[in-house]
């Protein structure tokens, strides 16, 4: 007796992703991991930039209440016044550094998961958080 195998299921094709669509979806962070159907990447993405553009808005304004709050008097208080406005500014800028350095992690991360995906680039050197 002749025996038959069943004809191997073909599965559907795996749609190219668009490398420049990936990118610059990320704009708006986590929209290019949205693309490339990494929906937990996107949402750290997204409330990572949101979250650390917020805290760096307020960096000025909660410096600003502290001194309020504090009334330096005499020359002394004023020094030291001004050395806390020192470091709440590279506070501020250090915090905005590394919002737009996740920002740019999220295009970078978009577009090399989308040249994986169609085999252009060996999968391989994620950021630590993202590993396979």
């Amino acid at each position: 007796m002749v025996e038959l195998h069943p004809a191997p299921v073909e599965s559907p094709p795996r749609r190219r992703a668009r490398v420049r669509l990936a990118t610059w979806l990320s704009v708006v962070p986590g929209l290019g991991q949205l693309y490339n159907r990494q929906p937990k990447k996107a949402v750290v993405f997204l409330f990572g930039v949101v979250l650390l553009f917020l805290v760096t808005l307020n960096i000025p304004g909660a410096t600003a209440e502290l001194l309020a709050f504090w009334k330096p008097r005499g020359s002394t208080m004023v020094l030291l016044s001004l050395l806390v406005e020192m470091v709440s500014l590279l506070v501020f800028i250090s915090t905005f550094l590394l919002a737009l350095t996740f920002w740019y992690d999220a295009m970078h991360d978009a577009r090399r998961t989308a040249q994986e995906r169609n085999g252009e680039r060996q999968p391989g050197g994620r950021w630590w958080l993202f590993h396979r």
